[in-house]
């Protein structure tokens, strides 16, 4: 019994472990003007699918949004997702021999926050990211 408990602590720790954290490194630059801003920022990297939030204070929740992200990798691949405020989604996907960029309308999200999915794909790990994010509310 006390040899299955030691194996089932050793199993667990080595899962958490392989799991590691989603994000790694993150640094981020904002300017916020009113209902407007923009951030630019970098992440070493990024495994598997992260909320990046931009703190907003003056655009109520659900409000629409004009957003544009432009996205940039050293490696792996990374897409962004918005949502607008009717539920589709729009995307861009950066890899290293080609940054991308998405311009649309998102909603804006509870607690003074504009919601951005970052996610890896192709690969399931993004390394050397860097992004920028401008938004306005929209009229």
């Amino acid at each position: 019994m006390r040899g299955l408990r030691a194996l089932g602590a050793a199993l667990l720790a080595v899962g958490l472990l392989a799991c590691g954290p989603v994000v790694s490194g993150h640094q981020e630059t904002c300017y916020v003007d009113g209902p407007q801003g923009q951030c630019e920022g970098a992440y070493d990297s990024i495994r598997g699918r992260h909320l990046h939030q931009v703190a907003a204070p003056e655009i109520a929740p659900g409000q629409a949004v004009e957003v544009e992200v432009q996205l940039a990798v050293d490696a792996g691949a990374l897409r962004a997702i918005i949502t607008s405020p009717s539920g589709e989604e729009s995307a861009c996907i950066a890899r290293p021999e080609a940054s991308d960029r998405l311009m649309g309308i998102a909603a804006m999200g509870d607690g003074e926050v504009l919601p951005i999915v970052l996610e890896a794909v192709e690969g399931r790990r993004a390394r050397g990211v860097t992004y920028m994010i401008a938004w306005a509310a929209a009229p």
